[in-house]
């Protein structure tokens, strides 16, 4: 057994995470100093003199250093509703710094026009009714929404900028050998950085009339001595493992403080409280994207994927700031009401320093500063806010939302086809069957195992005649086998380099499953058209129209690397190093696959591609889950917070595996775990090659009926489920959302992280602890709501209920009318000819909105206007449906029943005159409509006395 599998299998039994292999902020040497910076010394102002209006939206200045020399550009620009942008460079770097403009939307920026003023101390930048002012000295942006100061950047002086400076053993090239000169080199080379910056072609050697022996004048001095340069952490180990880190320290440092604010939000991904924790007794919270097998709780830790996104709340507004850096970050946390030195700093403009505030301190190893403010005043505005600059979610196919079976790994052939089979003799709906690493040819991505899949078509078609779809798994790294026609066609690729190099400029080479193996360099766009080029059904034989993909591994997960992934000084395209890429590497990849989809149909199907790592952006491309949790109650509990930060921070399509991954779950845990799984957005079961198999049909008839029952519910509420998901696609609004979203008056929700709302209508308080008979449910007002299996409404409050096993707790919120369909079948796309039935909660005021969106459910010809929106309307004693103005032309079925909920007595209708049949249920106080003869996607209105 070679050495890297016996390291893999020892990984596959560990039972927890070993902390060990990851590192604390006082072994990673940036986080160390830039964490370790007294506050209000960072001797950082702005040049009056140089403050200028660049154009209608945009101001620019210089900020300079007491003493170091070096100047850094600053640009504060001003876009659309109310959205702030600052960025920071040196005006001279040595190299540029890493900017991820892919995660903008694919809408170009747009700007506000704003105007300046200036005074001795200060300049104001306004627009609309809100403003920025600029201290100069000690630089500092109080950032105004009206006339309120909602959040304070560099109030403690925690911005830095470690200068980029030429490595000493590079400088010493100058004129002589550093072993020649030692620290006479250094102290030489000090002086002539600026030279090399400017000219940075020329480090081996001197401009003709250079005189390094001469003294240059005191302007010339940096303030950087060859002592200082010398002691920088130019590279750094960690366990056995060593970062050369040739380019030197790089590091960014900025503090925000966010004003007359209770609680903080976002920072994913972390097993960790929905509410974002102060930091001052633990690490700061880390975004570095790693494979961290079978993560712990309630930390700090980093996870597969980083969104460098914070959302500030309090029952006055909301406010959210991006830092847009994709390297490796860390984000201290303090909370404070009480008098301390930012309340000194800021006393001059808030009529008191006893006010909540919540201090944030960002730390990336590179990159340039980029900054959004996004100034609300409500969460949805902040959502808003944040899709014109990054972009909505994408509209998935409709079978993306419905449930997907998977486990690591299903067999062969016949046992995939045995479990599609069993769905339909146990009648359960199922939409997609999953396969891991273990259907491949050893190991090689877009292959078959010849033996067990011997018909890998046959299989699909089986599959598609029932409606049902297929993913498999392909992960970045390729085997090293030079006889694999894949491998090596990247290898001899002409146009540019296919895989990532390591710091000598060869092919990188590590260990993963496969053994041996080299990485594809996805942030290369030659590399990404390769990669899409190879999903072409000619090149990945045996694939079909309804095989979709799932990318794991790809933090990236290098075995044998530091922290289990990728050497930072490894090098990408355009001579990035990995330190400057690390966290968008698996959005690159994730969205090149998505590209091969499109690829492959033409551009005609949409895609679907489920991904392990995730940055800022990758919410336009396809869905993520939360990775290898385990078969705990305390897993289960803690997929709610996790999801809703994920949604906070942008990213509605979420999910995480039914079941838990690691583990055998009691049958009750697995029965609750499916019952909260159907009521969030990507739902799928999944499980580790050494469990126990766990189809819904293994566990007794009992608990076959109540899983079935579980997914049922899903299917019936797809309709709503894809409107919701519609509704992402135009402004990313949080499908799966914190109670507080839609009451940010509230502030007893704030931390309420058990129950969550499924978009605009839909509450679910779910079933958390073992053996639960008696349940706790929070329905915020000032609304009434409805039960949704037994109609009972109830007055927003503190409620207690009864359950059993069978419950699952969900409520409608009154004034609300949700689309449904409850005649289910094998798939969602053998329902797509089905009837619907519209719910219609009343609210006190005994009025109700909606909206439905229908289309294909799998193509792209709802851009061509081919998909209906329609709105829902009860006032009145009317019940209208309307076309909304932006809605195209789509035929859709009709509606079979109308249930009006909340009246206490009955109600007779018509349509056009003609009276409708319609029946009066004392007990759940409502009225049923059944064959009403309207089509949903049309214009009707009937009439109630």
């Amino acid at each position: 057994m070679s050495w890297w599998f016996l390291l893999s299998f020892l990984l596959l039994l560990s039972d927890a995470v070993n902390r060990n292999n990851f590192k604390t902020c006082d072994q990673s040497g940036f986080c160390k100093r830039l964490r370790g910076m007294e506050p209000n010394k960072s001797g950082y102002y702005a040049d009056p003199g140089t403050v200028a209006q660049l154009n209608s939206s945009s101001v620019s200045f210089t900020v300079k250093h007491e003493v170091d020399k070096y100047e850094h550009s600053v640009v504060l620009r001003v876009l659309k509703d109310n959205t702030v942008r600052l960025t920071a460079q040196e005006r001279e770097p040595v190299r540029p710094r890493y900017s991820p403009v892919d995660s903008f939307g694919d809408a170009p920026l747009q700007d506000q026009s704003c105007t300046l003023s200036k005074s001795a101390q200060t300049a104001t930048l306004s627009f609309s009714s809100n403003k920025v002012v600029l201290t100069y000295n000690p630089l500092r942006l109080d950032v105004y929404a009206g006339e309120e100061l909602v959040a304070s950047v560099n109030a403690r002086g925690l911005f830095h900028v470690e200068t980029q400076l030429l490595k000493p053993s590079l400088i010493s090239r100058v004129g002589q050998k550093l072993s020649d000169l030692g620290s006479q080199a250094l102290s030489l080379g000090s002086k002539f950085i600026k030279s090399f910056k400017s000219k940075p072609s020329k480090v081996g050697g001197e401009e003709e009339g250079d005189k390094p022996e001469e003294e240059k004048n005191e302007d010339d001095d940096l303030g950087i001595s060859a002592e200082e340069i010398a002691k920088m952490d130019w590279e750094e180990s960690f366990n056995s493992h060593h970062d050369s880190n040739p380019r030197g320290p790089r590091a960014i440092s900025l503090d925000v403080t966010f004003v007359g604010f209770d609680k903080l939000y976002g920072l994913p991904e972390h097993a960790d409280t929905l509410a974002l924790k102060g930091t001052g007794n633990t690490d700061p919270y880390r975004l570095y994207n790693l494979d961290v097998f079978e993560y712990e709780l309630d930390n700090p830790m980093a996870l597969y994927g980083a969104i460098p996104y914070v959302h500030a709340l309090s029952a006055k507004r909301s406010v959210g700031m991006m830092w847009l850096n994709a390297a490796e970050t860390w984000v201290d946390i303090n909370y404070s009401n009480e008098k301390s030195i930012v309340g000194r700093v800021l006393s001059s403009i808030l009529s008191s320093d006893e006010v909540n505030r919540v201090d944030t301190h960002f730390m990336s190893e590179s990159g340039l500063l980029d900054l959004f403010l996004f100034l609300g005043p409500t969460p949805k505005d902040v959502t808003k806010q944040y899709s014109n600059v990054f972009g909505p979610s994408y509209l998935p196919p409709m079978f993306a939302i419905s449930y997907h079976q998977c486990r690591w790994n299903y067999n062969d052939q016949n046992d995939v086809l045995g479990v599609d089979s069993n769905f339909d003799k146990y009648d359960i709906p199922m939409d997609v069957i999953w396969l891991d690493i273990e259907h491949t040819n050893g190991k090689r991505y877009f292959s078959w195992d010849g033996r067990k899949f011997p018909d890998s078509k046959a299989m699909l078609s089986a599959l598609a005649d029932k409606g049902r779809n297929m993913v498999t798994i392909i992960d970045p790294h390729i085997k090293v086998d030079k006889s694999w026609d894949l491998y090596s066609a990247g290898r001899d690729h002409v146009s540019c380099g296919i895989y990532v190099k390591n710091k000598d400029g060869g092919n990188f080479e590590g260990h993963c499953w496969p053994g041996t193996s080299s990485w594809v360099d996805y942030t290369s766009p030659c590399a990404r058209q390769w990669w899409a080029e190879q999903f072409a059904y000619d090149k990945y034989q045996g694939s079909s129209p309804t095989l979709f993909t799932w990318n794991d591994m790809n933090e990236p997960s290098v075995f044998n690397g530091p922290e289990v992934s990728m050497p930072k000084d490894n090098l990408h395209a355009e001579n990035w190093e990995h330190r400057d890429v690390h966290n968008i590497y698996g959005y690159y990849m994730h969205r090149a696959t998505r590209d091969g989809q499109l690829y492959r149909s033409q551009n005609t199907a949409r895609p679907f591609v489920l991904s392990r790592a995730f940055f800022v952006g990758s919410h336009r491309v396809g869905p993520i889950w939360t990775g290898d949790n385990h078969a705990s109650w305390e897993h289960l509990r803690m997929s709610i917070p996790m999801l809703l930060s994920l949604n906070v921070a942008g990213y509605p399509f979420v999910g995480a595996d039914v079941g838990g991954f690691f583990g055998n779950p009691p049958t009750e845990l697995l029965v609750r775990w499916y019952q909260v799984g159907v009521l969030q957005p990507f739902l799928r079961a999944h499980a580790h090659i050494d469990t126990r198999r766990r189809e819904p049909w293994l566990f007794g008839e009992e608990n076959t009926a109540l899983i079935r029952d579980a997914l049922i519910l899903r299917y019936q509420l797809l309709p709503y489920i894809y409107t919701q998901f519609y509704k992402a696609s135009i402004d990313n609004s949080p499908i799966m959302r914190p109670l507080w979203y839609d009451h940010p008056e509230d502030t007893s929700l704030y931390t309420n992280q058990v129950e969550f709302q499924l978009g605009d209508s839909l509450l679910s308080s779910p079933v958390l602890e073992s053996n639960e008979k008696s349940h706790v449910i929070v329905l915020p007002g000032p609304q009434v709501w409805y039960d949704y299996h037994s109609y009972t409404k109830y007055s927003a409050g503190t409620i207690h209920i009864p359950v059993k096993l069978s419950s699952i707790p969900l409520y409608i919120k009154g004034g609300s009318i949700i689309a449904t369909k409850m005649r289910v079948r094998r798939s969602s796309q053998l329902m797509e000819s089905d009837p619907y039935t519209l719910i219609v909660a009343l609210s006190t005021q005994g009025e109700a909105k909606g909206e439905a969106y229908i289309d294909d459910g799998k193509s792209f010809e709802y851009k061509n206007n081919k998909f209906s929106h329609q709105l829902l309307d009860f006032a009145s004693n009317k019940l209208s449906c309307r076309r909304a103005a932006n809605s195209g032309q789509y035929d859709s079925p009709a509606v079979e029943r109308i249930i009006i909920l909340g009246l206490d007595s009955p109600l007779s209708a018509s349509l056009n005159g003609s009276p409708l049949v319609s029946t009066f249920d004392k007990t759940k106080k409502s009225v049923t409509i059944k064959k009403p003869n309207v089509v949903l996607s049309e214009e009707w209105s009937i009439d109630f006395l």
